[in-house]
This record gives structure tokens, C-alpha cells and sequence, in this order.
């Protein structure tokens, strides 16, 4: 299973994953071989990428973090508290559905707290913000974890960064959604959404943790003071806040956004990294980071020998190192035996760069004949 963009989306092949509609609706199932008209309709509605079988790569068993049914479930329930804030006007949150989806997400992520994550496993097509509050939730609950926290701070971060941006659904439309830049006053607007969030968690102080409601108050605090809204700093700042701005971040640098691609994980891991000298903590950040795959499972990468090879197996302790199945020679020929190294054993080889999605696609997909068996 290998994802691909839409753009480079064909007829015939096969999909991997079932295709959700941003309503939770299915509009592929997996195992459809895809055709001309539906990859213009998945063009037409917005669908950025889409998971294939790739015959190199789909004896690799690829476990997901939370399945697309608890993802899916809880995509809705955030839509519907966001929207009934911002639509409806309400200033009371469904303080039992929310508690309902922070328990799923809870049981799935301890059941598969030993998986790194890719984001892939946990990012579908959906909007943004309500797909960023779950990524963020999911990415803040594994901290936790790696940090040793007990069910019930669990249950308080897990609150707060599920509903870490409710207050952007308060801020003006024409603002949120401005495709250009902010004027000051817009941008002043918009960091409001701090406060705006707060208030609403802290209201119903009979169901949430004065915690979770800091957690939207806190989120875009920075470590050395320079955030907002109060411009705290260091330990000033509450821990889960410093989790969930970690993971606020790195969600936003492995998104497609309207102004540029997505980072890829390798590149979002150094930034983070480079962030902890001034904007986040460098403790928590490092738990953080061995949550996360460097090089996730699928991906095509060239080697110091020049050889091209795909990532079958990731290494928790030695995320740099991972098990690499060859699959084309130094001079770019395919391989028929493929052979796995493992980079760990190999300590003199190591990883140039990963190839870019045209590059794999021109080598899987002109060779098919060369793939292995």
C-alpha cells in the first residue's frame, strides 16, 4: 500500500484504503480498481491523495493508530460541537459526546502505543480544522504516554487538544478564511481565538478540567515568551499546552496548506528540533519525536551505495536507521531479488534523500513487469 496524489492517480490501479467522503460517507470502497470518471469526480470534490496496492510493497503488514471508524466518528463529533458554536451560536458544549470520543481515541492509541506514527495513518480528507483537532488530539495523547501521564491526565489533555481551536469557530469568516495575508488588526483578531476557546471550556466547569479549558487558552504560548496571549514562558506555560503546541505545530508542517505543500516527516522532525531553541520545549519535544516516524513504511529513499530501496520496517530506538528492501541497482536498473538491509547492521550506509513522488512513481510504475513477486 503506497500513497500517491490525485494527480498522479490512473486508471486501473487498485485502491488500498476506502475513500471517506468529509461527512464520514463512503465514496470508494477499498479493492475498487479506479476509474477515468471517478478520478475526475475525486478531482471535482477535493480529494488530495488516495492509498494504492503496490505489489512491491503490500506483504508489508501497515497498522494504523486509530482505524478510519474511530477517526471518522470523531472527525463528526467535532464538526457538529464546532459548528453548532459558530452556525447556531451556542455557547454550550456537548460535554458527553466529547467525552465519548476522547475514550475512543484513548483505547485505540493505548492499544497501539507501540506504533510510530506516520501521519498518513491518521490524516484523510477532511477540513482542515477538524481534522487538525483530531491529528492534534492523537499526537498529544502519545506524548502523554511517553511521558509516563496516568488515565486521568490523559483524559484532561486529550479534552483540551481536541477542542484546542472551538474558538476559531468565534472569529469572523471573512477572516479565518482569508486566503491572503492578515492585516494587524485582523491578526489581532484571529489570536483571540485563545480567549474565545477558554471561555467556552471554562463555563461548564462541571464537566471539563480547568486544565483542558488552559490547554486552548495556552496553545500558541511559547517557550522563551515570545507567543501569545499573555506571552508566558518556560515552565510558566502549562505542560499540556507545551504538548499540544508540539503537536499543533507538527501537524500544520506535514499538512498540504493553500500556500504550499506539505513537509515531509524527516523535514518536520528537523524543524520541530530547531523550534526547541526558543519557541518549544526541548524536553517534551524529544518525547514527542520518538512517537514519530522519520522515514514511515512506503517510503522510497535513495541510499549513500546510490541504490534505491523502500522502507519495509522502522526501528523505534533508531529511527534513522530502518530496514530497507532494494528494489533498483546503483545505475537505476529494477531488481528482481530484493534484498532487504537492514541500516542498523550496515553502519557506513546510509540514507541521501527520499525520492520525490514523481521520481517513484516513474520508478514503480514503467517497470511493473521488473516488480518483484
Amino acid at each position: 500500500m503506497r500513497k500517491i496524489s490525485i494527480e498522479q492517480l490512473t486508471p486501473g490501479m487498485i485502491l488500498a484504503r476506502s475513500l471517506y467522503s468529509s461527512d464520514g460517507k463512503t465514496l470508494l470502497g477499498a479493492g475498487i480498481t479506479v476509474s477515468a470518471p471517478f478520478i475526475k469526480r475525486l478531482q471535482k470534490i477535493g480529494i488530495p491523495a488516495v492509498f494504492i496496492k503496490d505489489q512491491l510493497i503490500d506483504d508489508l503488514p501497515l497498522p494504523q493508530v486509530i482505524s478510519e471508524e474511530v477517526r471518522n466518528a470523531t472527525i463528526k463529533t467535532v464538526r457538529d460541537i464546532f459548528q453548532r458554536v459558530q452556525l447556531a451560536g451556542e455557547n454550550k458544549i456537548n460535554a458527553k459526546e466529547v467525552k465519548k470520543a476522547v475514550s475512543r481515541l484513548l483505547d485505540e492509541v493505548i492499544s497501539n502505543r507501540h506504533i510510530l506514527i506516520h501521519m498518513s495513518d491518521i490524516r484523510s480528507h477532511d477540513d482542515y480544522t477538524f481534522g487538525h483537532s483530531v491529528n492534534v488530539a492523537v499526537l498529544s495523547i502519545m506524548t502523554g504516554l511517553a511521558m509516563g501521564y496516568n488515565e486521568l491526565q490523559l483524559r484532561d489533555l486529550a479534552c483540551g487538544a481536541l477542542l484546542h481551536d472551538l474558538g476559531k469557530m468565534l472569529v469572523p469568516l471573512e477572516i479565518l478564511n482569508k486566503p491572503g495575508a492578515l492585516t494587524d488588526d485582523e491578526f489581532r483578531e484571529i489570536q483571540k481565538h485563545s480567549n474565545y476557546g477558554f471561555e467556552l471550556i471554562r463555563n461548564q466547569r462541571e464537566e471539563f478540567s480547568s486544565l483542558s479549558a488552559h490547554v486552548a487558552f495556552q496553545h500558541h504560548e511559547r517557550f522563551d515568551g515570545s507567543g501569545y496571549p499573555r506571552g508566558l514562558k518556560g515552565e510558566g506555560i502549562h505542560e499540556y499546552a507545551r504538548i499540544v503546541a508540539i503537536a499543533d505545530m507538527y501537524d500544520a508542517l506535514v499538512a498540504d496548506r493553500v500556500y504550499r505543500k506539505a513537509f515531509l516527516p524527516y523535514q518536520a522532525h528537523e524543524m520541530i528540533l530547531a523550534a526547541t531553541t526558543h519557541h518549544l520545549d526541548p524536553t517534551i519535544a524529544q518525547s514527542f519525536l520518538q512517537n514519530i516516524a522519520i522515514y514511515p513504511i512506503g517510503s522510497v529513499v535513495q541510499l549513500s551505495s546510490l541504490e534505491i530501496g523502500i522502507v519495509v520496517d522502522v526501528n523505534k530506538l533508531f529511527q534513522t536507521r530502518p530496514v530497507v528492501r532494494l528494489i533498483a541497482s546503483t545505475e537505476g536498473q529494477p531488481l528482481t531479488d530484493c534484498v532487504e538491509i537492514d541500516l542498523t547492521r550496515h553502519p557506513t550506509l546510509f540514507i541521501n534523500k527520499i525520492l520525490t513522488e514523481n521520481e517513484t512513481n516513474q520508478l514503480l510504475y514503467c517497470t511493473r513487469e521488473e516488480q518483484c513477486n
